[in-house]
């Protein structure tokens, strides 16, 4: 992605209040495609699809599928794909990551960042397509603190949003065939991997 575009859409979601991954994140995000040589990766959650075009642009062997139900951020996802010079490599998917059909049936690395309730029905549906030393990537696991600091919040709604992250929080470290290591990094990063037989 060109510095031009990555303002530009930087810009806008700060505008519009678009939930985009913090900068640190999306660093450190980019540092683990790069060490894990991620050639499919599968993000849920597109927003404005910033992810997906710095992804792609890392390498013209990757591909990536994203999706997104939400049709403004659609529209938008649509618009800043084919303005970008990676167009080629993103296949957008529109609906419900819960309900959609996948085109590929493996992925190097798969990105959870969308609806935070949802995050265990995602990993359950998606993790199956895992490759074998793949990685599944799960932002937001801090929520701005709120995760460690509930109290930091009095908003009925954010609290059970809270609850269900730190119940993800917990399905990710008992789970049998999988390790997670958590970062403090953006707001917060889970990185899953396959554990070695």
């Amino acid at each position: 992605m060109d510095k031009k575009q990555e303002e530009q859409l930087r810009i806008y979601a700060k505008e519009h209040h678009v939930p985009v991954m913090f900068e640190d994140g999306l660093a450190f995000l980019i540092q683990l495609v790069k060490e894990n040589e991620i050639k499919s990766f599968l993000e849920i959650g597109t927003a404005i699809a910033k992810t997906a075009i710095t992804v792609a642009s890392l390498g013209k062997n990757i591909e990536v599928v994203t999706i997104e139900r939400d049709p403004e951020m659609i529209k938008e996802a649509k618009i800043n794909i084919a303005n970008s010079n990676v167009s080629e490599q993103i296949q957008l998917i529109e609906g419900d990551a819960n309900e959609v059909e996948c085109p590929l049936q493996e992925f190097d690395c798969i990105f959870i960042d969308a609806a935070k309730a949802q995050y265990q029905r995602f990993f359950a549906k998606y993790s199956p397509l895992l490759s074998q030393d793949g990685i599944i990537i799960s932002d937001n696991m801090n929520f701005h603190g709120m995760v460690e600091n509930p109290e930091l919040t009095h908003n009925r709604n954010t609290k059970h949003l809270v609850r269900k992250i730190r119940a993800y929080r917990e399905f990710l470290k008992n789970l049998n065939e999988f390790e997670t290591e958590f970062y403090d990094v953006g707001d917060g990063v889970a990185v899953t991997r396959r554990k070695k037989s």
